[in-house]
């Protein structure tokens, strides 16, 4: 049977597409016969090499079978789009667009995004899992630290409780002896209620202070008489351990503040220097205002602190060796106490220490 004939155009300005025209009683005699050599029936000139012979006849043999007026079709690992249209119900047109190219840079894209993505999400989850154990390691560390305050705060308690109570017993066990002959006993129960009476103010006090409720009276005090006046007042124990004691107090150095806060400051730095200096050891004190600032420095010689203890000394009742301090009688309280004085004036209190040597404490205050 003769066929009216179609033929197939390559774009010579755009040479991944050709356009293919065929009669309709070609196309409707042909479509059946898509397994068969079909393509002889249509003549082919080509501007360009992009399509080969072989290739056309397998995207058209591709393109006839489909129903579809448009579609995306994949032939031999290439992917092409085509549309299909009829031409005054004569002539079917057939458009023919390699998209492979744009379809690879795609897949590329998605690919690339795709990888971006998934190293985002990992990036994200190891940078999260970093930033909640940073915030977590604070909030466990609080726990612990308050977990150790209640478990110590309840020794410290308990300690001069008990033995009160025990020197009680013995005076109730003991009826008919008189006050006198009971003296030693009352001694330590009036020292263990002492104690624990001065516990309980030092927790009240470093609890105001640290919340900023505690009543003040500010004035003028003459800081270098406050450091003079505390230091006569621990002579006699400082001659009794046989210490050296090296004193440098620059005169009349005035501060404004509260005499009960500044006095305790000086007190807890020289009385812990004193306490933990050894028999025979010296200890040294200096006081001088430059630029509007006063410094104080309390240095003792003795064994020293080990370094992971030097970021916990101004914790409430940390003690670097704790039997020592409560044979001592340190409460533990001290330098918690020492240290929230001086941030109430927006000073700066720093330990540094070397093992087997000596102990500083430096103190500066703005004035």
């Amino acid at each position: 049977m003769s066929m009216p004939l179609g033929e197939i155009h390559s774009s010579s300005d755009t040479p991944h597409l050709f356009i293919s025209e065929i009669d309709v009683a070609t196309y409707d005699y042909i479509q059946p016969l898509i397994d068969s050599n079909i393509f002889k029936y249509f003549k082919t000139s080509y501007a360009h090499d992009s399509f080969s012979s072989s290739q056309t006849n397998n995207i058209l043999s591709e393109v006839v079978a489909k129903d579809d007026i448009a579609a995306r079709i994949r032939v031999d690992d290439r992917f092409y789009k085509y549309q299909k249209q009829k031409i005054n119900g004569e002539r079917i047109k057939i458009v023919v667009l390699d998209v492979t190219t744009s379809t690879q840079h795609l897949r590329s894209t998605a690919f690339t995004l795709i990888t971006i993505a998934l190293v985002s999400l990992i990036f994200v989850y190891f940078v999260s899992k970093l930033i909640t154990e940073l915030s977590v390691k604070p909030i466990e560390e609080m726990f612990k630290r308050q977990g150790e305050f209640f478990s110590d705060i309840s020794h410290e308690l308990r300690t001069p409780l008990t033995a009160a109570i025990t020197n009680l017993a013995v005076i109730q066990a003991n009826k008919a002896e008189t006050v006198q002959s009971q003296e030693k006993w009352v001694g330590f129960l009036k020292d263990q209620l002492d104690r624990l009476v001065n516990l309980v103010n030092e927790m009240l006090y470093l609890e105001d202070i640290g919340s900023g409720v505690h009543s003040e009276t500010n004035e003028r005090i003459n800081f270098s008489e406050l450091v003079e006046q505390q230091i006569k007042g621990l002579s006699a124990y400082i001659n009794e351990k046989g210490l050296g004691l090296n004193v440098c107090i620059q005169e009349q150095v005035y501060y404004h503040g509260e005499l009960e806060a500044l006095t305790r400051l000086v007190s807890v730095l020289v009385d812990n220097a004193i306490k933990y200096t050894p028999e025979g050891g010296s200890i040294s004190l200096n006081l001088a205002e430059a630029e509007r600032r006063v410094y104080l420095t309390v240095e003792n010689s003795g064994e020293g602190i080990e370094p992971e203890d030097l970021d916990r000394v101004f914790d409430r009742f940390y003690r670097v060796r704790k039997s020592r301090s409560r044979n001592e009688g340190g409460q533990g309280l001290g330098l918690a106490i020492a240290k929230s004085v001086v941030e109430k004036y927006g000073g700066t209190i720093k330990i540094t220490s070397t093992v087997g040597a000596n102990t500083i404490f430096s103190v500066e205050l703005p004035i």
